[in-house]
C-alpha cells in the first residue's frame, strides 16, 4: 500500500513539471502575475498527504480485507470440518445401505432360484396330473360292461394269489364265488366258458381237506401239560400174581426125622419164587436222567408245533414220530394215561398239514383270452351288409 501512494505522488510531480510554460502573453495585453514558489511547494506537500492518507487507508484496508479473508478461512476450515463430520455417518449410512442391498439382491436371486425350482416341481406336478386325467378319461370311457369283466378279473387274481401264497380256501372259494356271480349278472354268453371253469375250480378247492391248525395246536398244548405226570419205566413195578393157589398152604411140622427133609425142602421153595414174565423189567431211571427225558419229551412236541404253524410237514412227522418212540422206549406203557397220548400223538402224526393245493388260473387265463378276442372283434370293421363277423367259441 505505501509503494503505491509513493506512486501516485510522484506521478503528480510529474504531471506539475510536465506543464507547458506561460507563453508571454500578445501584445497589448497584460500578462498574468505567476504564483509564488512557495505555493506550489504547499501543493506538492498537500497532494504528498493526501498521497500518503490515501495509501494508508488502502494499507489499512487491505489489512482488514486479509483479515477477514483468514477469517473466512477459517470460518471454511470449520465449515468444512463440520460438513465432514455431517457427511460421514450419511457416508457410513450409505455403506450399510449399499451392503443391504447386496444382501437383498443376493436374496431375491436365492429366492428366485427356489421360486424356479417351485414352479418346475409344479411343472412336473402338472404334466404327471394330466397324465392321470387322461388316464381316468380312457377308464371312464369305458363300459359298465367293461368294468363288470374287470372287477371279475380281480376278483379271480385275488382267489389264485389267496391260495397259493397263503393257502387261505376260506377267501379264495369267496373270491371265485363272487366272480361267477358278476359273470352271472353280466349274462354274456361268451362267457359261459370262464363260468364253467370257475364251477370246476370251486369244486376243486372245496375238496382240499381243511387243516384245523387252531385244533392241533391246542391239542399238541395239552399233551406238552401230561408230560410231568407220566410215570417212566420201572418207577411202578409190581410183581405179578403167583399161577399157584392164593393162600400158603399151612406150616409143616417134622414130627420125626424121616418128614424133616419134606418139610426144609417146602419151606425153601416158598422162600424162592420163579416166575416168567412176557418182556424184561426195565430199570429205574435216575432222577437227573428222568429230568432231561421229560424235557426232551417236551422239546419234541414243541417242534412239532413249531413246525405246524410253519407248514413243515416233515419236521412235523418226525416231531411226533420221535415223541412217540420215546414214550414207548422210556415211559411205563401200561399206564393209561401214557397209552392215551400215545394214541394221540399217533392220531396227529397221521394229519397231513399242508394238504395239496389245485391250480385255479386256468379261469383267469380263459377270461383273458376271452376279453382279447372280444376287443379284437370289436376293432374289425364290419361285414359288407350290416352283418357281424362271425363270434369265435369260447374255449
Amino acid at each position: 500500500m505505501v509503494g503505491e501512494a509513493a506512486s501516485i505522488a510522484a506521478m503528480s510531480e510529474e504531471k506539475q513539471l510536465a506543464a507547458p510554460e506561460p507563453s508571454s502573453p500578445p501584445p497589448g495585453e497584460v500578462s498574468p502575475t505567476p504564483p509564488p514558489a512557495g505555493a506550489r511547494g504547499t501543493v506538492a506537500l498537500v497532494l504528498a498527504l493526501l498521497a500518503l492518507g490515501i495509501s494508508i487507508g488502502l494499507a489499512v484496508a487491505a489489512y482488514f480485507s486479509w483479515h477477514q479473508i483468514q477469517q473466512l478461512h477459517g470460518s471454511r476450515a470449520a465449515l468444512d470440518s463440520r460438513l465432514e463430520s455431517r457427511l460421514q455417518p450419511l457416508r457410513d449410512a450409505l455403506r450399510d445401505l449399499n451392503q443391504s442391498l447386496q444382501a437383498l439382491d443376493h436374496s431375491m436371486q436365492t429366492r428366485s432360484s427356489k421360486v424356479d425350482h417351485s414352479l418346475e416341481q409344479l411343472q412336473q406336478r402338472w404334466n404327471t396330473l394330466q397324465q392321470r386325467v387322461e388316464v381316468l378319461g380312457t377308464l371312464m370311457g369305458r363300459s359298465e360292461h367293461d368294468w363288470n369283466l374287470a372287477e371279475v378279473e380281480y376278483l379271480l387274481r385275488i382267489a389264485s394269489q389267496r391260495l397259493q401264497l397263503q393257502r387261505d380256501t376260506v377267501t379264495a372259494i369267496a373270491a371265485l364265488k363272487s366272480a361267477d356271480q358278476r359273470l352271472r349278472e353280466l349274462a354274456d354268453p361268451q362267457y359261459l366258458g370262464v363260468r364253467e371253469q370257475i364251477a370246476r375250480d370251486i369244486e376243486a378247492v372245496e375238496s382240499v381237506p381243511a387243516v384245523d391248525v387252531e385244533g392241533i395246536s391246542a391239542r399238541l398244548k395239552a399233551a406238552l401239560a401230561q408230560i410231568d405226570r407220566l410215570p417212566v419205566a420201572g418207577a411202578h413195578y409190581r410183581p405179578p400174581a403167583s399161577g399157584g393157589s392164593a393162600e400158603r398152604s399151612p406150616q409143616k411140622t417134622a414130627r420125626s426125622l424121616e418128614e424133616l427133609p419134606a418139610v426144609v425142602w417146602d419151606a425153601v421153595r416158598e422162600l424162592v419164587t420163579v416166575r416168567e414174565l412176557e418182556r424184561p423189567v426195565a430199570p429205574m431211571l435216575p432222577p437227573e436222567r428222568e429230568y432231561f427225558l421229560r424235557q426232551n419229551l417236551r422239546l419234541q412236541l414243541e417242534a412239532a408245533r413249531l413246525a405246524l404253524l410253519r407248514g413243515d410237514p416233515l419236521q412235523y412227522r418226525d416231531s411226533l414220530s420221535t415223541a412217540r418212540s420215546w414214550l414207548e422206549g422210556w415211559f411205563d406203557t401200561e399206564d393209561a394215561g401214557v397209552r392215551e397220548l400215545s394214541k394221540q400223538l399217533q392220531q396227529l402224526e397221521a394229519i397231513d398239514i399242508r394238504p395239496a393245493l389245485p391250480d385255479i388260473s386256468a379261469s383267469l387265463r380263459l377270461l383273458r383270452r376271452q376279453m382279447k378276442l372280444t376287443a379284437r372283434r370289436e376293432a374289425l370293421p364290419q361285414a359288407a351288409g350290416g352283418e357281424e363277423t362271425p363270434a369265435e367259441p369260447a374255449q
